[in-house]
């Protein structure tokens, strides 16, 4: 006797609201030409925008996936906290669009586009196809944004990228119930996390949603459940595994585990509680000068979603999608502006939420036409309203006027020059040093770093290892004796605290002064423009602020030390 098959359950219908006042049609030829308007208007402007000088955390990515392609492993001449997949991202799109950045950004064009195509598809499966058209427009804009950093290419771009297509194959794979599509979801959201650790939050959402789907909607034994749960847990922690496995066969595993687990659990314990709100508060301010309305629209959104009729699944998803992504940016309290681009998908979508929401109520007083145009008009007022007083921003600003007004005193502007000038001076075999936080002028000069400590800022942090950072910068740039030594005079560069031991500033000017000659000085004035002199008229030259980058060279090849002096 032939065996009954047990029925499977039907996947939950997708996209559609309890109650639909308004059709969600739109034609497919319509919907396409939206998403290419979208694409090429973003990418004309991130185009325009390409030329602007490297930022702190561009310069680590970029100079780290030079070291890369010359085949030296993460975390042996560039040390970091952060998980090294934007490093790999970057070594990549280094390799495809050439060492400048210009490449850099032309990858993180590419990079943004796919994003936005890939949330479409998400949005279209979850809130149907009018909010997804509203999502993609809204995320490109809104990762435009000068004040959220959305046209340089921060870790968090690269984290939302592999978020965005995990959640879309867990999406496909809950519908099929196929268990080799929970290992792609595990392994895209596993990606993610690579590119940066507070990643690990969508992972657990993830698994929220497929215990979730199977338990309470498709009744799934427990067995069964905990089975798929495993299989795309196993998919998430597979990436990792790989990672550490090729870093320990690379020899640099030990330093891997001191940056990214022990520092950096040192790391987000330094800001107390009490510092959160302010910090948030501050962050949220920075990131919505502009983009403001854009945000009150998703404002609309989390209404709507509650109190126009919407699918229980979708409400779960997008709330649920909204509030981890808002977690990705707490760790350690510090809620910097470009942490909150981990966010801009989730917005986006909650923003497509709430323009449908308004369409549906409209339709109950008014045709569906003119519903609609009233909901896209609403829409299309934010956007004007963050477009037309950014347009200085989007149409005409220089690249570096760009720079110089996002990113005020630092000096990223003057670092192209001093970079250029170090490597016509010194051979590939040649190390130099940067004694501050500017190592994107170790990837303009294409030369290999006397010490792993790329930022200075940590040394000054009130942090337990703090000491032996600054002992470990000192011996190895007194062994390696670069052939060339920047040191950047500015707070935004090192960024001391009241407590902050400065033992390694005074071994710096004994040993600059011991050991290397001034021969080029670059000086952010007061009125935004930079003086530079190289040679005698560099010696010559006396700076006026406190942000200044002295270039030097030294005296002879043999040994020179400092730390004698005062370091331990």
């Amino acid at each position: 006797m032939a065996r009954r098959s047990r029925p499977q359950p039907q996947a939950e219908p997708r996209e559609r609201a309890a109650v639909e006042p308004v059709s969600d049609r739109v034609p497919r030829a319509l919907s396409v030409a939206v998403i290419v308007v979208i694409l090429i208007a973003a990418a004309l402007i991130r185009l325009r925008l390409a030329g602007a000088p490297l930022e702190r955390d561009e310069g680590e990515y970029a100079y780290a996936g030079q070291l890369v392609l010359q085949g030296v492993p993460p975390y042996q001449l560039a040390y970091n906290m952060k998980f090294p997949g934007t490093y790999y991202a970057y070594s990549v799109l280094l390799a495809l669009f050439g060492q400048s950045p210009w490449g850099i950004r032309v990858g993180l064009l590419v990079v943004n586009a796919a994003t936005t195509l890939l949330l479409y598809l998400l949005a279209r499966r979850w809130t149907g196809e009018r909010a997804a058209l509203v999502t993609a427009a809204t995320f490109a804009a809104l990762s435009l944004d000068r004040w959220i950093m959305g046209v340089f290419a921060h870790a968090t771009q690269f984290v939302i990228l592999p978020a965005v297509a995990g959640f879309l194959v867990l999406d496909h794979a809950l519908a099929s119930r196929r268990t080799g599509l929970l290992l792609a979801a595990g392994s895209l959201l596993g990606v993610s996390v690579l590119m940066k650790q507070h990643a690990a939050l969508f992972v657990v959402f993830a698994l929220a949603i497929t215990l979730w789907r199977d338990l309470r909607i498709d009744r799934t034994p427990m067995t069964a459940a905990l089975r798929r749960a495993a299989a795309l847990a196993a998919g998430a922690a597979a990436p990792f595994a790989l990672e550490c496995a090729v870093l320990a066969a690379q020899g640099v595993f030990g330093r891997f585990w001191f940056w990214t687990v022990r520092y950096a659990r040192d790391y987000v314990s330094e800001v107390p509680l009490s510092g959160a709100l302010p910090a948030l508060v501050s962050g949220v301010r920075t990131i919505t000068l502009a983009t403001w309305p854009l945000w009150l629209v998703a404002a609309v959104g989390l209404i709507g979603v509650w109190f126009v009729p919407w699918r229980r699944g979708t409400r779960a998803f997008v709330l649920g999608l909204l509030v981890t992504s808002f977690l990705t940016t707490c760790p350690g309290f510090y809620f910097r502006d470009h942490y909150f681009i981990a966010m801009l998908p989730a917005v986006a979508l909650i923003a497509g939420v709430g323009v449908v929401s308004l369409e549906r109520l409209a339709g109950r007083l008014v045709r569906g036409p003119v519903a609609t145009a009233l909901a896209a008009g609403v829409w299309l007022a934010a956007l004007l309203a963050w477009a037309i007083p950014e347009r200085g921003y989007l149409f005409a600003m220089s690249p570096d006027d760009v720079s110089r007004a996002r990113y005020g005193r630092n000096l990223f502007a003057e670092a192209p020059a001093i970079g250029r000038y170090v490597r016509e001076r010194t051979s590939a075999r040649d190390r130099i040093a940067v004694i501050g936080s500017e190592p994107e002028i170790y990837f303009y000069a294409g030369r290999r770093s006397a010490t792993g400590y790329l930022y200075t800022s940590p040394l000054m942090e009130q942090q337990p290892l703090a000491a032996r950072m600054q002992d470990d910068m000192i011996r190895e740039i007194e062994g390696a004796h670069p052939a060339m030594v920047v040191f950047v005079a500015s707070r935004t560069s090192w960024a001391p605290q009241p407590g902050s031991d400065r033992r390694v500033l005074a071994w710096a000017d004994r040993y600059l002064h011991r050991c290397y000659d001034v021969v080029g000085i670059a000086e952010r004035l007061p009125d935004g423009s930079t003086a530079m002199r190289w040679g005698a008229d560099a010696v010559a030259y006396r700076p006026r602020t406190e942000n200044v980058v002295y270039t030097l060279t030294r005296r002879s090849d043999a040994p020179c030390s400092a730390s004698e002096d005062g370091a331990r």
